[in-house]
């Protein structure tokens, strides 16, 4: 009888397509490396089993690292099963099933995007097979989504062009990596273990996405070392109402210029004036006497949070939890391959319209849990449900790519069967999730004017008047600049006389630029963009940032583990080491737009385009290999260059 070969990317996500085939995963069968029934032969890849040979594989003088042998750009790319026992073992096990002659169809059944496709595409061409093979495209690994991933399955070459994607990809950080990381390092590595006082030469590692991060520690750091203080003066004013007795604050508030644009906000009071400007204020305005100009009182609305996807959650866990980015992944991981959560690696934050009709379910899974029974029952209790198809704000297929955001599935657990980590990460999770059903949250908003002589004082505060989705999660109310007074000001009267109790010079000092967290790192290098000032190309590379959310973290960890940056682990505060710094700084002055965020940027736009059939990986290569070909010129044409720190 013909057999259907089901390949997963792990062990532990086999176990989920073996249930929905029939087939328990034995210890026997993990010790084989594969599990069988009468119709199907379920096994599992490692992660990565084959690889990009290293140089020396085309031609054994590139053992030596030489500065004449650059650039090395291969005609032809050869690929090696990854030397490691375990690996090489299981790699034999697949390829021997791909070639059995009772196997008659393969499903690539490895995690639904750019990586996942690469490794199962690695396997399927190292193994020499011609069996015909077909992709299951799933989003979370509940029973109901893997028995319609297997279905719906299409042919593999339905993904060529994700496939393309993904192999140029590697071809481009190979590349990158090989070339720029021997050119540093013969060129400078010396001159490195010096400066570090390190007696051998020292390796530099060039990466495409991790040196362009690594610039962006650098420079907000040079930033803040570099920052010279000012101070900022203003006025607060301390009124009493005559009639209604009310004691509030007022900040002075500059003039509009007359010829100053009129969408220009100067309610914020932050326009820099002297000190002696604002005594000479305070003097002038003695002795007189206020008045209430303007009482304005609005309702603002306020809906819930788009939802989570991978960035926004990893930040989200280091504000709160202080988890860093890397343990975030690793928790969302294991609650996807425990069916608990939909797909992590995704960088959308909105739900796709064929996942609408599941969301009843999903509501209904998290009702039967006691820690969310509660919440469920209010979402009832409002009727019907506010998410639909048409609610643009949380439902677009538009801005929804490989995967949509992360949310939970109808299959969860008791709480308290997680550990404190997982169960942070999972109801994070689920009470965003939730929050969208909920209503608006409603601040009453006041904004009083007062004016004393020719000079205006503005107040503002706001309150929580109606919680809405706010009922979700445990919000503590932080005041804000503006909000001077807890005063009931919303009752105060146009016209109203109000004495001046007192003035007040308020001064304030300048603060440099907070240093990135693992968390807020993460988060701009999803939003490359803000770096770009060239307004048509930031437009287009919107939707690209420094690497992908399945790689961030990686390259973070990374940085640390070669010791150029260090991350508290407390405080979760990412600062450069000494070595990272003095890499930039020679990066700089060899080839500074390898820190350059738009170019990063746009080499993952130039692999969205072949995703998207825009252009071809022919011309993708030729542009990566003329670009490392002129830019390792210009390196060796730059020569020997001073550390510059």
């Amino acid at each position: 009888m013909s057999k259907r070969l089901y390949i997963t990317e792990k062990p532990s996500v086999a176990a989920s397509f073996a249930s929905v085939l029939g087939a328990h995963i034995t210890s026997a069968d993990r010790g084989r490396g594969y599990a069988e029934t009468a119709t199907a032969i379920i096994t599992w890849c490692f992660g990565h089993l084959v690889t990009m040979a290293y140089p020396d594989v085309y031609d054994p003088k590139y053992k030596s690292w030489r500065v004449e042998h650059l650039p090395i750009i291969p005609k032809e790319y050869k690929y090696v099963v990854i030397e490691n026992k375990g690996t090489v073992k299981q790699f034999d096990v697949i390829k021997s099933l791909m070639c059995r002659a009772d196997v008659e169809l393969i499903y690539a059944c490895t995690d639904s995007g750019r990586e996942g496709e690469y490794i199962f595409r690695l396997v399927y061409q190292h193994s020499g097979s011609d069996k015909p093979a077909k992709r299951v495209w799933i989003s979370s690994q509940t029973e109901d989504a893997v028995k319609k991933g297997i279905d719906e399955a299409k042919n593999i070459d339905a993904y060529d062009s994700l496939a393309k994607a993904a192999y140029c990809r590697a071809k481009e950080d190979w590349l990158f990596g090989m070339n720029f990381s021997r050119m540093y390092t013969c060129q400078y590595g010396r001159q490195l273990s010096a400066l570090l006082k390190v007696d051998k030469p020292s390796v530099i590692a060039i990466g495409r996405v991790m040196t362009c991060v690594l610039g962006l520690i650098v420079d907000r750091e040079l930033e803040i070392r570099n920052f010279v203080p000012t101070l900022r003066y203003g006025v607060i004013a301390s009124f009493l109402s005559k009639d209604s007795e009310i004691p509030y604050k007022g900040r002075w508030q500059q003039k509009k210029k007359e010829d100053s644009n009129a969408t220009e906000d100067l309610d914020n009071g932050d326009k820099s004036i002297s000190k002696e400007q604002a005594s000479d204020i305070i003097k002038k305005l003695e002795g007189k006497d206020a008045t209430v100009k303007k009482v304005e009182v609005k309702v603002k609305k306020e809906q819930a949070p788009l939802l989570f996807n991978l960035a926004e959650l990893q930040s989200e866990a280091v504000k709160k939890f202080k988890l860093s980015v890397d343990r975030t992944l690793e928790i969302a991981q294991a609650l996807y391959e425990k069916k608990m959560i939909s797909y992590p690696r995704t960088d959308c934050r909105v739900l796709s319209t064929d996942v609408v009709p599941e969301l009843p379910k999903v509501l209904n899974g998290l009702f039967a849990n006691t820690a969310y029974k509660e919440i469920v029952l209010r979402i009832k209790e409002f009727g019907k449900l506010a998410i639909d198809n048409k609610t643009k704000r949380y439902v677009d297929n538009t801005k929804v790519t490989d995967h949509y955001a992360i949310i939970p599935t109808y299959v969860t657990t008791d709480l308290s069967k997680l550990d404190e980590d997982t169960r942070a990460i999972y109801n994070l999770i689920v009470k965003r999730f939730l929050a969208i059903f909920y209503p608006s949250a409603e601040y009453n908003t006041v904004k009083v004017e007062t004016e004393v002589g020719d000079e205006t004082f503005v107040t503002h505060t706001g309150t929580l008047n109606v919680q809405g989705w706010k009922e979700v999660y445990e919000v503590t109310l932080s005041k804000n600049d503006e909000e001077l007074s807890d005063s009931p000001i919303q009752k105060l009267i146009k016209k109203e006389k109000c004495d001046v109790v007192s003035y007040d010079l308020e001064e304030k000092e300048s603060k440099p630029p907070a240093r990135f967290t693992d968390g807020s790192l993460i988060i701009t290098m999803e939003k490359a963009g803000k770096y770009i000032e060239n307004e048509e190309l930031r437009e287009q590379l919107k939707t690209c940032g420094i690497g992908t959310s399945a790689t961030r973290s990686g390259i973070i960890k990374k940085l640390c583990e070669i010791g150029y940056i260090q991350i508290n682990n407390k405080s979760r505060i990412v600062m450069p080491q000494l070595k990272g710094e003095a890499i930039v700084g020679l990066v700089r002055l060899s080839a500074k737009e390898l820190l350059n965020p738009t170019l990063t940027a746009s080499w993952e736009k130039g692999l969205l385009m072949i995703e998207n059939h825009e252009t071809t990986e022919e011309v993708f290569e030729q542009k990566l290999t003329q670009y490392i070909t002129r830019t390792i010129e210009k390196v060796k044409r730059t020569g020997y260059q001073k550390f510059m720190l």
